[in-house]
């Protein structure tokens, strides 16, 4: 019996307008009502993801910053995993002479070297990739757009970072060659203490190896007195494989998911656009999940 439902945001509870659509509302209206403790797990850190969810006042748990954050529903800090000070300079020391976009993220921002217009720059580049094609005023006019511009803090150099003395949780690299990424975690395969992963092909997402979602996930719900096999994870990128890969109750992918993801998953469902995680839902509260099942 599923008592737990996990999350990821981008790409699985959100639609491509980064919101989250009605039907998702209510199936997690109809979770509360079950008794079923309801978990947001996101490669965002606390503040960019409570700019999209706290208007929806949901009562969950949070696993954020891919695992190297964890706090309680009341958004109490119950765990932080910061990169070590050593691996960090390691990684910087390694991607310098790569021509890419690196972002650092703390527990409450972002931060990239540059101008404000340079930075501004990088990021519309960014989500022409990642999540709208469209012309430089239709992006900078768009909410997820700024949202994502107002978490981003601009720094001259590292230097400004290790001054104030700013505990990093990930570092962001992005690419428009894939090739080029590649290669970086090719390089820093042999790195101590970090881990790789990413959301789509053109970026990495770097963090200690014990942050992780799968890991911060698995910790939480036995310190929470639940066991595996009473947990429903939904995903679609890599920065989810963690969990996915893991013997959870169940493990559903979204039809949007990368293959690896529907590979590792027993259970998949519609589309981020096409409501699947609300169907998802509604499938498991009517003992029908095993519609769903693709291994």
């Amino acid at each position: 019996m599923i008592k737990v439902v996990v999350t990821d945001m981008d790409g699985t509870l959100l639609n491509e307008k980064h919101e989250v659509s009605k039907a998702s509302l209510e199936a997690i209206q109809k979770l509360y009502k079950k008794d079923i403790r309801f978990i947001i797990s996101t490669g965002r850190h606390y503040k960019g993801t409570m700019s999209t969810l706290e208007k929806h006042n949901l009562k969950c748990d949070y696993i954020v910053a891919s695992g190297a954050e964890v706090r309680d529903q009341e958004s109490k800090v119950l765990k932080q995993v910061p990169m070590d000070h050593s691996s960090f300079e390691d990684i910087l020391d390694r991607i310098k002479d790569f021509p890419v976009t690196a972002r650092f993220c703390s527990d409450q921002y972002d931060y990239a070297i540059g101008s404000e217009e340079e930075v501004k720059e990088s990021l519309i580049l960014e989500a022409r990739h990642f999540f709208y094609d469209g012309s430089q005023e239709d992006i900078e006019s768009l909410p997820e757009f700024k949202q994502r511009l107002d978490h981003v803090k601009c720094i001259s150099s590292v230097e400004d970072l290790r001054k104030d003395n700013i505990s990093i949780y990930k570092i962001f690299i992005f690419s428009q060659d894939e090739s080029i990424i590649l290669e970086i975690d090719k390089s820093l395969s042999d790195v101590e203490g970090i881990v790789s992963a990413s959301s789509f092909a053109s970026n990495l997402e770097l963090t200690h190896i014990n942050a992780q979602k799968g890991i911060a996930l698995k910790e939480y719900i036995e310190i929470l007195g639940y066991n595996m096999d009473e947990v429903m994870v939904l995903g679609d990128s890599m920065n989810d494989y963690s969990m996915l890969s893991m013997d959870f109750g169940a493990t559903v992918a979204m039809e949007n998911s990368m293959e690896q993801i529907k590979k590792v998953c027993k259970y998949m469902t519609k589309s981020n656009e096409e409501e699947g995680f609300a169907y998802a839902v509604e499938k498991m509260l009517n003992d029908e999940l095993e519609e769903l099942r693709i291994k």
